[in-house]
């Protein structure tokens, strides 16, 4: 019973927290024409000297909020700044997602660029002034990176304010070496190996930078920010290599495993952004974007093949579920202009974000409750597992629905499957991921007391999580006796259905 008027007095709040947020977001809206907005002028690009310096700025304001750091450099030795937003910046807190954004990695597409920073100065401005805002940093780690292309960007040059349409290509799309960062990524093979070093080879520097960043970091939710369309385009971006059979000029969609999911976020973006769900701006597009998009999403494959992209690497090498936003058919407008964009992109970065925190997390632990680092946690009819953190964390972000998940670990017997609901979300409530944990049996098991010292990790997991005590023990126990059962009994023969559920675990295949 307390458990649900706790549950029930967040929902209320959330839901009147909602239409305060609604107003305050209007008014900012609404001002948005003026250049000058949370402190910061919106009228103006700055060069990559000034970017830094408006990122240092803000981790000197909010020192216990923000701090910046550094991923590489460029070909010419320039920055790539990044700087990382939450309540608790210098530690990440046990089962806080991970939520990054990248901008510019197109040298002359640089709306995104600038509303990274944005939403960096934005996070912290209104974190007392708005609740959703202090949700947000108080339970997810921002990292933002406004460009992973600064020296195409000095070369690039802004359109004349309101042209149409606006230049298309130039020079400055790619890095210094003439590279276009985004087909330089390792492409999505049928038999991937996944060691870092060989994948660096012969890539740029600025994509090496970014793969170790993204390889070495439990990232959850990530976007991509580009320009030349507005539509919020979702994996697989290309045919898997070694799998081809559509013809590359006939595209169609390839989807993936999460595809579902994908739609979920790449939607949840488009509809608060008024101008990418309506499509009411592809006339400044040039001919041949494929625009009208229908609710302003799309698959990346049944739009252009694209081999080598990010959100394709994210996805198949990591646990990391990104989508590519193409934010303005101008790729770069003039500064006047940014406000507009800004307007018109806040809420969904915001709303966007929030989705790190949809459907499952929770810990994968041994028995004396402490994380498995590297444990696979696998839902039923999904291909695509999560693996694990070194403090045997995990997260599946999923739609609304009833799912059947299972972990396994080498050394440890499969965990029994257990089966999760997700409820519909309302419409301004931040979701509430389902927090689930599975402790694992090492494979020889030695004789012990049945009162487990549970790890502090499992403590976390509040009200939320069952008996862990008891669970611990019934799981033993139902597990060393299944274990004696079958090897003094044949395995009898079990229906298909029945089949699947219990060993679906056994049998996972990334593609």
């Amino acid at each position: 019973m307390r458990t649900a008027l706790i549950l029930i007095f967040f929902e209320t709040w959330c839901l009147i927290e909602a239409n305060i947020e609604n107003k305050i977001f209007e008014g900012i809206i609404d001002n948005n024409t003026n250049c000058f907005n949370d402190g910061i002028n919106l009228c103006e690009y700055g060069d990559h000297d000034s970017l830094i310096r408006n990122l240092e700025k803000l981790s000197e304001d909010y020192p216990g909020f923000a701090r910046t750091g550094s991923i590489g450099k460029s070909v010419l030795g320039k920055d790539l700044r990044f700087i990382v937003i939450s309540k608790n910046v210098q530690e990440r807190d046990i089962l806080e997602p991970m939520v990054k954004l990248v901008g510019n990695m197109h040298g002359d597409e640089t709306v995104g660029r600038q509303l990274i920073y944005y939403f960096a100065n934005h996070l912290l401005f209104h974190y007392n002034t708005s609740n959703f805002i202090k949700f947000l940093v108080d339970n997810t780690e921002f990292h933002l990176l406004p460009t992973m292309n600064p020296d195409g960007f000095e070369m690039s040059n802004f359109s004349p304010q309101n042209a149409s349409p606006c230049t298309h290509r130039s020079a400055a799309r790619k890095n210094n070496n003439r590279v276009d960062l985004n087909r330089n990524f390792p492409r999505v093979k049928s038999k991937h190996v996944k060691n870092l070093q060989l994948l660096l080879r012969g890539r740029q520097i600025e994509t090496q930078s970014v793969m170790k960043w993204i390889m070495t970091n439990p990232f959850v939710l990530s976007a991509n920010f580009h320009g030349g369309a507005v539509v919020a385009n979702y994996p697989w971006d290309s045919q898997i290599q070694g799998q081809e059979t559509v013809n590359r000029l006939a595209p169609r969609p390839f989807l993936t495993a999460d595809t579902k999911s994908f739609k979920d976020l790449a939607l949840t973006y488009s509809k608060y952004n008024p101008t990418m769900f309506q499509q009411s701006t592809s006339d400044r597009c040039v001919p041949g974007t494929g625009a009208p998009f229908k609710n302003g999403i799309i698959n990346g494959a049944a739009w252009y093949e694209v081999r080598g992209s990010m959100q394709d690497f994210n996805y198949g090498f990591t646990n990391c579920m990104e989508i590519t936003l193409e934010v303005s058919c101008c790729k770069h407008p003039h500064p006047q202009e940014l406000p507009e964009f800004w307007k018109n992109n806040m809420y969904s970065i915001l709303h966007f974000t929030s989705m790190a925190h949809m459907g499952i997390k929770g810990l994968v632990v041994d028995e004396k409750g402490e994380g498995i680092s590297n444990a696979k946690v696998k839902i039923l009819d999904n291909d695509k597992y999560v693996t694990t953190t070194k403090r045997g964390e995990f997260w599946k972000l999923l739609p609304p629905g009833n799912y059947t998940l299972a972990a396994k670990a080498e050394g440890y017997n499969n965990s029994d499957p257990i089966s999760v609901y997700i409820p519909e979300r309302q419409d301004g409530v931040p979701s509430m991921a389902a927090i689930k944990r599975f402790q694992l049996i090492s494979a020889t098991p030695t004789p012990r007391s049945a009162n487990i010292p549970l790890s502090p990790l499992l403590k976390l997991c509040g009200i939320q999580c069952p008996s862990l005590t008891t669970v611990v023990t019934d799981q033993f126990v139902d597990s060393t006796q299944r274990n004696a059962k079958n090897k003094e009994e044949p395995k009898k023969t079990k229906s298909i259905e029945k089949s699947k559920v219990t060993n679906f675990i056994d049998k996972i295949v990334l593609f």
